[in-house]
């Protein structure tokens, strides 16, 4: 019963969103008791902010979502948030649209704390020693052996040698990305790099040589420069992947299992002990390092690259996976009291920088899954 109130609620909220659009502005009172359709209409009102959305999710079936998500069993959630103005009687997770401190009026039991986000953070370790702290800041130029690199809003950006001199690429950086933290790099051949949390690069101030290599821990996003006569590698503990200029994601938290997915170009991946892989547009690599085996599949590549857009996106993915992203990004503990509650598929989408208990109540809805936050512990329960 409260289930079915809660869903009349959004219902009533989408109808008086879509009736103001509309322009009977007579019969939808949009006063301060009316936050949450006031906050909505706003974000719906502005043509920019509609244009994005449609973008990004123009394959949206309202309909078709809600039937889905009635026919689906206890232990699956699959909710899709739709934008378009024709269809926003049916918004489905409109309460996802709201970034500011707007609460849904329902008594679900979960944190009174606040969970604060991640943020730009980054340290910097230059070759010769040196330690650098960046955060959001003023903008910082740091001068080395060899060449400078510029820390603004942007990032980090390597720059050539101040007075164009050849200079060795013997001394590699490193970028660490703390928990709960998120970096942008350029690299000095325009190479733009994104690092998750818990990531490493180690990379030249310059490349010199016929190919271009950096070392990654973590996660990474790279758009690299393209240049036909040096090739781009990513060398990691489980094998190096290859590309000459394309967009790609490479995700290696640990020695046993490397992902790689590709959005645009072409990259190749060889292992440790296995020959070259190719993979086209599209397409995601998995490598199980302790059985060595190697799996290329056609993947939906936004949900394992939003990340660097400010977005997480799950798509029918297991809840335990899903508490690893959230706990690196939230720095959070997760404690499963059921194991069983671990393999809970679940899907949704949010914004990186907003409150992840908005996720965690969504997830709630129609699951036997119940989420207790004490302090920056999450401990997920059954629902009884």
């Amino acid at each position: 019963m409260e289930k079915m109130k809660k869903w009349n609620q959004i219902y009533e909220w989408s109808r008086r969103v879509r009736t103001y659009l509309e322009g009977d502005f007579s019969s939808s009172s949009l006063d301060e008791e009316d936050v949450i359709v006031r906050r909505v209409t706003e974000r719906l009102s502005d043509p920019n902010y509609l244009r994005r959305k449609r973008q990004e999710q123009r394959r949206f079936d309202a309909e078709a979502a809600f039937e889905k998500l009635r026919k689906r069993n206890r232990h699956r959630l699959a909710v899709r948030v739709g934008m378009a103005a024709a269809s926003v009687a049916i918004l489905l997770g409109v309460f996802w649209l709201l970034r500011g401190d707007v609460e849904m009026t329902e008594s679900v039991p979960l944190a009174k704390q606040e969970i604060i986000p991640g943020a730009r953070k980054a340290v910097l370790l230059l070759e010769d020693g040196r330690k650098f702290e960046l955060k959001d800041s003023l903008p910082v130029k740091i001068e080395t052996g060899n060449g400078v690199i510029q820390v603004d809003a942007k990032g980090v950006v390597l720059g050539a040698d101040a007075e164009g001199e050849e200079k060795s690429e013997d001394g590699y950086n490193t970028l660490f990305i703390p928990r709960g933290g998120e970096y942008h790099l350029t690299l000095s051949d325009g190479t733009l790099v994104w690092l998750n949390s818990e990531s490493e690069l180690y990379f030249p101030m310059q490349f010199k040589g016929d190919s271009r290599q950096v070392y990654l821990k973590g996660e990474a996003y790279f758009d690299v420069k393209s240049n036909p006569r040096k090739p781009f590698i990513v060398k990691t503990s489980a094998g190096d992947v290859r590309v000459l200029g394309t967009a790609f994601n490479v995700m290696i938290y640990d020695t046993t299992r490397l992902v790689a997915t590709l959005e645009r170009g072409a990259i190749s991946y060889a292992g440790n002990l296995q020959s070259e892989v190719v993979l086209r547009p599209g397409e995601q690599l998995t490598h199980s390092v302790r059985n060595n085996q190697v799996r290329a599949e056609k993947v939906n590549t936004r949900i394992y690259t939003a990340w660097k857009d400010n977005l997480f996106c799950f798509e029918e993915q297991r809840l335990d996976e899903i508490m690893v992203v959230l706990a690196r990004w939230y720095n959070l503990e997760v404690r499963f009291e059921v194991e069983e509650l671990k393999g809970v598929e679940l899907s949704g989408t949010l914004d990186k920088y907003s409150d992840v208990n908005r996720l965690l109540r969504f997830f709630e809805l129609g699951t036997n899954v119940k989420f207790d936050v004490q302090g920056n512990v999450v401990i997920v329960r059954k629902a009884k």
